[in-house]
């Protein structure tokens, strides 16, 4: 076994509970934030744009457990510790969650305010752009209010 094998073995990552209040905190946040603008923005009924975020978001909780726990894996096995991802993984790890999630989306945003293909798809891209801003900076905050205690790492010793 190699010793970045060992250290992957011993990083500990989040809980099945950790993971839900960062899923639930992330979008309540990004609801509460961004409704009455984009609701503004697109001149739309605000009521109309909340049920179409609670939508949206539940499909989006979905998928960030589901991605996160599997980006996770991926660090582990590389033999990175989740919570301290350098700047590079971050950016990696939002722009991913981001794109995955488009390919859910864009239909419902099509159908749900009657957009053709391309307005949806560039509405879709505003929204990533700000959101993954806000997903690497959400994810930053939160791994440094909530880190994961990890054990002793294991001393390397010279050749």
């Amino acid at each position: 076994m190699s010793i970045s094998e060992a250290q992957s073995e011993n990083i500990i990552t989040r809980s099945g509970l950790d993971r839900l209040r960062y899923t639930l905190l992330f979008e309540i946040i990004l609801i509460i934030s961004s409704t009455a603008v984009i609701a503004f923005i697109l001149k739309r009924d605000l009521m109309e744009i909340t049920f179409l975020a609670l939508i949206l978001s539940t499909i989006a909780m979905a998928i960030n457990y589901f991605y996160n726990y599997a980006y996770d894996y991926f660090d582990v096995s590389q033999g990175r510790i989740p919570t301290e991802r350098s700047v590079k993984h971050r950016v990696f790890h939002a722009v991913g969650f981001e794109l995955f999630l488009l390919f859910f989306t864009l239909p419902i945003i099509m159908w749900w305010l009657e957009l053709s293909f391309i307005n949806a798809l560039l509405l879709d891209i505003g929204m990533m752009a700000a959101v993954v801003v806000y997903t690497f900076l959400f994810g930053l905050g939160y791994d440094r209010a909530f880190p994961i205690r990890q054990p002793e790492q294991l001393i390397i010793s010279g050749p």
